[in-house]
């Protein structure tokens, strides 16, 4: 390993040390970083061959470009970008870079398109799918139920405990991006179905052994993020959803449909663990049919509201 390998090995992991002890972000976050960072630095070893913190405006937005002679889209290279930026803006204030060479470079615009959503009768298929008799039919069913009622996320439901359950008080403690602690009640079918999962599927599932995970693979230890998509990804199949199946898509339901019944954007955004309100309105969207039926209801020059 050469010398420069050797110092951007050092100040990467420098960086993503400050990530986690001082920003308190998750892993899959600073794994995304860390990625990021690395096509970054190999693209700045191949074709400017300059040390890391040398880099200078011009070599990032020729970075940038060359990413999208790849083909790759506007959100993701305004993700590398956001990436490349918070590592100088760190060095920056640690006065080992002279400057911030993305100073004054914009992040790539690009079109927010409303994320994919089942529709309530697709959620009844899709829930009613698990086999309720068995043993992991009983655990998906109570997954893919609380995932829908209380929105959380693949990497929330994976990492919740069994200590995170309040069943009396109908609550869940769930931990968010960069740890971030959030409660979320559920209702009555959730209640029915932890219940029964916890004093019965649970227990037969950690056969005897200790382990906190709320949810358990058939060896008594915690289910994964890739075991939790697999299964989902099963059930779509078998119910005939069409749609392209991804793993936010019962968290994207459950907000486009608490909205659509007319839910308060503030109390969604708090229910899903949004930092900033922008993101969660991007749930605010609206069918056609929907915006006629409103249009038709509350116009005070249409039939009947004259």
């Amino acid at each position: 390993m050469d010398i420069k390998t050797e110092k951007k090995n050092i100040l990467l992991a420098r960086f993503l040390d400050y990530l986690y002890l001082e920003k308190n972000l998750s892993g899959n976050t600073i794994s995304a970083y860390r990625q990021d960072l690395r096509l970054f630095f190999d693209y700045v070893e191949k074709n400017l061959g300059k040390a890391v913190l040398d880099i200078r405006r011009r070599d990032v937005i020729e970075y940038l470009a060359f990413c999208r002679k790849k083909g790759l889209n506007h959100r993701t290279t305004s993700r590398y970008l956001s990436s490349i930026r918070a590592f100088y803006r760190f060095f920056v204030d640690e006065n080992e870079a002279v400057s911030d060479p993305t100073v004054y470079i914009s992040s790539p615009k690009s079109i927010v398109n409303p994320p994919e959503y089942l529709t309530l009768e697709e959620i009844d298929r899709l829930l009613s799918m698990p086999d309720e008799g068995s043993v992991l039919g009983f655990r998906d069913k109570t997954m893919l139920e609380i995932m829908y009622s209380c929105g959380l996320r693949v990497s929330e439901i994976t990492e919740l405990l069994i200590r995170s359950v309040r069943l009396d008080e109908r609550l869940i403690l769930v931990f968010g991006k960069g740890r971030k602690e959030r409660i979320v009640p559920f209702g009555d079918r959730a209640y029915d179905l932890l219940s029964r999962y916890i004093e019965w599927s649970r227990v037969e599932l950690l056969k005897e052994r200790l382990n906190d995970a709320l949810f358990l693979n058939f060896r008594g230890e915690p289910l994964g993020r890739k075991g939790l998509w697999k299964i989902i990804k099963g059930y779509a199949r078998g119910s005939g959803i069409t749609k392209n199946i991804k793993p936010h898509i019962l968290r994207h339901s459950f907000a486009t449909h608490l909205i659509q019944n007319g839910a308060d954007l503030r109390i969604v955004q708090e229910l899903l663990g949004h930092a900033d309100i922008s993101t969660t309105q991007i749930y605010t969207h609206l069918d056609r049919g929907t915006l006629i039926d409103m249009h038709n209801k509350y116009h005070p020059l249409q039939k009947g509201n004259t």
